[in-house]
């Protein structure tokens, strides 16, 4: 048997038939078995009858503007169902497109956090002009956060990078609005005071060198900031995407440039897509649980349930946990 995801399919911008649909396409090239959680009517006529796919069937939807303490009680729902199945050891691991304030209080009360941990921490995936991809923790689980958590972020970012993602010794940053020392409001100096003890750390970090520089390969911050910086980066990119294909478009001979230039603006447009890096790991929690996208299209749900199944493959759980007993 496979590794065995569950897709909560329900909440997003999206229909649940394109969710399906992109998690099926992950399906077919990976050893894993999907268990559909949702409106049994909106799941069952997009299923392809020869992959190995459960549905389960759960009446209650979670809306992007419920209170998530409030939605973390709808037991009947798909989120609470799916993250139950994850719970109850019917499956490695739980991913959700819909609201990430109660995916995150869900998998606090139903799963519980790993000892240790005061806060679970968003590991999400940022694309680079060098190459590579950069971690940042959080983006968006722990709106209000100590200097300690931040700290704790880094140990768990850390160990991600590390022990799944394959990062040697990875170095880690602090998100700031300047990369001396004395910048920042009290959160980020104190937390300064916490990292600058640890041998990998890389100092500050300013949110416009994310993309361009990659200063570090784990970047960490409170969960406002880090959704914060994730949004902009991500408008950023489209906005500059789409304008430097209007400009070439409309300028004459852009016809003839972009036929000269296209496989090096198909590789830029690879790399910056956010739908080839959807998918963050709820690091802190005593499951395998992913957020993805609310908007996410079939494309970023296929890329989502990759990276939760490459995750589940290599023990992410268990790996953090006892990177994290060997820490404390």
């Amino acid at each position: 048997m496979g590794i065995r995801i569950v897709v909560d399919v329900m909440g997003a911008d999206r229909p649940p038939a394109e969710l399906v649909r992109g998690a099926q396409a992950a399906a077919k090239r990976l050893p894993l078995n999907l268990i559909f959680v949702g409106r049994q009517t909106e799941i069952h006529p997009h299923l392809d009858p020869e992959l190995p796919v459960e549905v389960v069937h759960a009446p209650d939807v979670v809306r992007m503007d419920e209170p998530p303490l409030r939605a973390a009680r709808k037991k009947e729902s798909s989120l609470v169902k799916g993250m139950r199945i994850l719970a109850d050891g019917r499956a490695e691991a739980f991913l959700s497109p819909g609201n990430t304030g109660a995916v995150v209080a869900a998998a606090i009360f139903t799963l519980g956090r790993l000892p240790g941990v005061l806060r679970p921490g968003l590991c999400a995936a940022i694309p680079t002009l060098p190459g590579r991809e950069l971690y940042l923790i959080d983006a968006g689980a722990t709106v209000d956060c100590k200097p300690y958590n931040l700290l704790q972020f880094a140990e768990m970012g850390e160990i991600y990078a590390r022990e799944v993602l394959g990062e040697e010794e990875p170095r880690v940053g602090l998100l700031n609005v300047g990369e001396e020392e004395i910048k920042g409001d009290k959160l980020t100096r104190e937390a300064h005071k916490l990292l600058r003890g640890r041998p990998n750390f890389a100092g500050n970090v300013e949110p416009h060198r994310l993309i361009t520089a990659r200063p570090a390969d784990v970047v960490v911050c409170g969960g406002f900031a880090g959704n914060l910086t994730i949004k902009a980066l991500e408008g950023g990119a489209e906005v500059v995407w789409e304008a430097l294909k209007r400009g070439i478009g409309n300028a004459p001979g852009g016809k003839f440039a972009a036929l000269l230039l296209r496989r090096e603006l198909r590789g830029l447009s690879q790399r910056l897509r956010y739908e080839r890096y959807n998918g963050a790991p709820l690091l802190g929690v005593r499951g395998l649980v992913f957020v993805a996208h609310g908007r996410s299209s079939a494309a970023a749900m296929e890329a989502a349930v990759e990276r939760a199944f490459w995750a589940a493959r290599a023990g992410l759980l268990e790996r953090l946990s006892t990177g994290l007993a060997g820490a404390g």
